[in-house]
């Protein structure tokens, strides 16, 4: 062989070792050069989700359900126009029941499947995942506000969490209606979603100077709430607010009509549902007594374009859906998860190390006024994406049965709150 045909042939065979690091060095990537984890096929071009969400359950009904439905309703639009960057989107759904064990048998059973969770429900059920999914590096949009959650790098929240709830509730009190010194009280869930609520009770009470006369505490299997409202009735609480889920909120209402105690029940967010406008009697107490803290555009605002989306999205995709605040926050939350994905599919990197690094650098999230702009960071008070909220009335003759009373708002002491 000649000198200058053996050059010829080295060259060769030295490009295909070049193009063959070089291909290796690009990982698991399709033509176009995304970087792919768990949970996406570069071929078929789908990215999917994992949902953990009660679906059988005390809250699965008025809670659980609706939320998954506008996660649901919000990806099968986005998959209608597209998807993110050409990839579907398909959802791995897990009936976790509202039980932390079940929540960590589900986590298992999909965790190696998905890119990340775009629900994990319920404050008990996401903590008990909370480790496991740091140790897969694996982003975790909640269905939860609990503030402890800001605290940790691959947790979501959306919206403002339940402690600054509690501190905006007494703010509306004591700054916008006037009411000085007021005897109050709590009664909460006792597991982590009720502890959070109980921390911006007492910064609240430190704050506004509050008379605090009572603080009762109930378990999930309760059925008889007499002793939590005889105590709050004795001590002549002015304001109760409820941290508490719906199937107790209801029960503790009516239970303080029959000792003949009416105080103001402040609701938690989640402590109120729509269907307990459906249990007769009840429905005339929490409209004539009760408030709920939340946030979030009122059902058929068509001024604001997410509202105008998310009922057009609900005619084609949904049409008996009926006006749920929780079916909007499940769309809402579902905006902030495709703001990630979409951060990192433009970003070229649809690993979960790449979903992080979209989510820290995510700052503003607009979801067209469905809840005031959001805002995330890497830090923990950054992770906390808002501190303002809405005092509703509950009202059956608008649209979602909740009525504003004092507008979006944030009070001194939730802006002051450190995380």
């Amino acid at each position: 062989m000649s000198h200058s045909l053996l050059h010829v042939r080295l060259r060769i065979f030295s490009g295909f070792v070049l193009l063959g690091v070089f291909l290796a060095s690009c990982g698991n990537s399709n033509a176009g050069g995304i970087k792919a984890g768990p949970g996406v096929n570069t071929s078929a071009k789908t990215i999917t989700l994992g949902i953990l969400t009660p679906l059988s359950g005390p809250v699965a009904a008025p809670i659980g359900i609706p939320i998954t439905k506008g996660i649901e309703t919000y990806f099968k639009a986005v998959n209608a126009s597209g998807g993110i960057d050409g990839y579907t989107v398909n959802l791995t759904e897990k009936d976790s029941q509202y039980d932390p064990q079940v929540q960590v048998s589900d986590y298992e059973q999909i965790h190696n499947q998905v890119l990340m969770l775009a629900e994990s429900l319920g404050t008990a059920p996401t903590h008990a995942i909370v480790s496991l999914s740091a140790q897969d590096h694996m982003l975790v949009t909640a269905a939860t506000l609990d503030s402890y959650l800001a605290r940790q790098q691959y947790m979501v929240l959306v919206g403002t969490p339940y402690r600054l709830q509690v501190e905006n509730a007494f703010d509306y009190i004591v700054n916008k209606l006037g009411v000085k010194n007021p005897k109050v009280g709590i009664i909460y869930q006792d597991d982590s979603y009720g502890q959070d609520g109980l921390t911006g009770y007492k910064e609240a009470v430190a704050c506004y100077g509050l008379d605090d006369v009572g603080q009762a505490t109930y378990e999930l299997t309760d059925t008889s709430f007499t002793a939590q409202v005889a105590q709050m009735k004795k001590a002549g609480a002015q304001y109760v607010f409820l941290s508490a889920i719906p199937t107790a909120a209801g029960p503790i209402v009516g239970t303080g009509y029959a000792l003949g105690y009416n105080p103001r029940w402040i609701l938690q967010s989640p402590a109120y549902a729509n269907g307990l406008l459906q249990v007769q009697g009840l429905n005339q107490l929490l409209e004539h007594e009760a408030w709920v803290v939340g946030q979030g555009a009122s059902w058929g605002d068509t001024s604001q374009p997410g509202m105008a989306e998310m009922l057009q999205n609900i005619q084609k995709y949904d049409p008996s859906q009926q006006p749920d605040g929780y079916f909007e926050f499940g769309y809402a939350e579902a905006k902030v998860t495709y703001a990630i994905l979409k951060k990192a599919a433009d970003n070229g990197d649809l690993t979960r190390a790449g979903l992080l690094n979209a989510f820290n650098s995510l700052q503003n999230v607009d979801i067209g006024g469905l809840y005031p702009t959001l805002h995330y960071g890497s830090s923990a008070n950054q992770r906390v994406p808002s501190r303002d909220n809405t005092i509703y009335a509950i009202d059956p003759t608008v649209p979602g049965n909740l009525k504003s009373l004092s507008g979006d708002f944030t009070g001194t002491c939730a802006a002051a709150s450190q995380f």
